[in-house]
């Protein structure tokens, strides 16, 4: 087996034989801790960078999906049975038929709540279009979400593209997530 030495700015590189394809690289301790350095904070600053990138990806997220569940939330409000008169609740004990009604009216008041919380938001959604001129983007949102028409049609309706609605949407969500969540103080920095 045949080694080649180099040394080159205080490193030794030591190639192996041919046979194991290997070739190892001494380095003077304080470079080798200057290396292990610099490696160690390239991934946590490429990992705190995914972690930003997936908050921002979770906060699209869960608006779209409050609000594709918007009217199904509306409806629970509306129909939702949490008062013993509404409901015959045979073959439960009062306690029972109790524990149940405060739960139905807990969830019954949270969703009063968030639907509250994201009918303030759309209303500035839509003040915010109306005085830039641009009603079409909320109609947009509105018939997607609040009347559940999908893209394709909602695009023939207002005689756009067909991933024009997409984009507005798009656009109205994220800004949308600023209103319902609000804006996080590492983005301040």
């Amino acid at each position: 087996m045949q080694e080649t030495e180099t040394k080159a700015a205080g490193a030794e590189i030591v190639a192996g034989g041919e046979e194991t394809g290997e070739s190892r690289v001494a380095l003077p301790a304080s470079e080798f801790e200057e290396l292990i350095q610099k490696a160690a904070r390239a991934a946590v600053a490429e990992y705190k960078k995914q972690e930003e990138k997936d908050k921002r990806q979770n906060k699209y997220h869960n608006t779209f999906t409050l609000m594709k569940c918007y009217r199904d939330a509306a409806f629970h409000i509306e129909n939702a049975i949490s008062d013993g008169e509404q409901l015959e609740l045979k073959g439960m004990t009062d306690e029972q038929q109790r524990t149940y009604l405060e739960s139905v009216r807990r969830s019954r008041f949270k969703t009063l709540i968030m639907t509250a919380h994201i009918d303030k938001a759309v209303e500035e959604i839509e003040h915010r279009r109306r005085m830039a001129g641009r009603e079409i983007e909320y109609k947009a949102f509105e018939l997607y979400f609040i009347q559940g028409w999908d893209y394709e049609a909602i695009a023939e309706k207002l005689g756009t593209g067909k991933n024009t609605p997409r984009r507005w949407v798009t656009g109205i969500i994220n800004e949308l997530s600023v209103l319902l969540w609000g804006i996080d103080e590492d983005k301040l920095k």
